[in-house]
């Protein structure tokens, strides 16, 4: 076997042995740091339990992401993790009959019956956080504020316009539909809404970003209309950037505990492999069959990180469970 570099086939074991010792995870961009924090987090869990990660980035593309779960499917790994970036739930849900248990991180997909369908779900906490961001904006005065948002498609999306407009509400504050935007979770999307609301007159006086990649887009907006952040535009936004918020911690952020998310994905989809292992050898050996684990859901702290870009003249922060 040395002599001849012999490695065995993997595939042809997992014929054998009901099992290829891989997870699949597909993320909706994984040149997002949130993701790529998210994705380490999950890779620690599987390691230290023998198994290996198959990463996969769908762009937050429904077609991509089904193109996935065929190819995962067909390598047969023993689970998947996911941040779904479709509503449909059947494809969900097929897979989780046909291929293996499912968690489902970051977020739900609408309409799914998680608790019947055994898939279990680990997210942050969006909708309050959203809400104590535009609420922080207010109490500096702030009456015109926008929103720069993701699909309308995506649950965290959903989340976060429904903290900002609630947040609006509850001050009095109309809540103005030419102040809200969407598009994609990217820089280019962040950058290009964010100059049509600086456009219109009279601008917004703050912007609520959803997520750090459509803030970065906002502050090059700020640039190119030769705008200073916060003195003449405030920012807040949801994720830290790692590193630069250690040599920099200037953009004040609801930030989300990624690597812990994918851990805890982990530990749920560890949990699920060695029932179904389990359920397997049962019907094998004619003995009883357990009981279903119904879905389960796990929702994180979310830590909000205020600095200079909100207008505060020192940090300060607080959790929002």
């Amino acid at each position: 076997m040395r002599e001849l570099n012999y490695v065995p086939n993997a595939l042809a074991q997992s014929l054998k042995g009901r099992s290829t010792r891989t997870l699949g995870l597909v993320v909706g961009d994984v040149s997002n740091p949130f993701f790529t924090l998210l994705a380490r987090g999950l890779e620690d869990a599987a390691t230290a339990a023998g198994y290996s990660v198959i990463l996969c980035n769908s762009d937050d593309d429904p077609k991509k992401e089904k193109a996935y779960l065929e190819i995962l499917a067909r390598r047969r790994v023993d689970g998947l993790v996911l941040t779904p970036s479709q509503t449909d739930p059947q494809p969900v849900l097929d897979w989780a009959r046909q291929s293996g248990p499912v968690c489902l991180v970051d977020r739900p997909v609408a309409g799914l019956d998680f608790h019947a369908a055994g898939i279990d779900v680990v997210r942050g906490e969006s909708l309050l956080a959203a809400e104590k961001l535009v609420e922080h904006l207010i109490s500096h005065g702030h009456k015109r504020i926008a929103i720069v948002n993701g699909p309308p498609t995506l649950a965290t999306a959903v989340d976060r316009l429904n903290g900002y407009r609630r947040a609006l509400t509850v001050a009095g504050l109309k809540v103005d539909k030419r102040l809200e935007r969407e598009g994609q979770f990217s820089v280019e999307s962040g950058r290009e809404t964010t100059l049509e609301l600086l456009a219109k007159k009279p601008a917004p006086t703050a912007i609520f970003a959803t997520n750090n990649q459509l803030a970065l887009g906002a502050m090059l907006a700020a640039r190119d209309r030769g705008l200073r952040i916060p003195d003449d535009l405030a920012l807040v936004t949801f994720e830290d950037i790692p590193h630069v918020a250690d040599v920099w911690p200037f953009i004040s952020v609801a930030a989300q505990a990624a690597a812990s998310m994918g851990q805890e994905a982990g530990r749920f989809i560890l949990e699920r492999i060695q029932r179904h292992g389990a359920h397997h050898a049962q019907l094998k050996g004619g003995g009883a069959k357990d009981e279903p684990l119904h879905g389960r859901e796990l929702v994180l702290d979310t830590e909000l990180r205020l600095r200079r870009s909100c207008g505060c003249a020192s940090a300060s922060g607080g959790i929002f469970p």
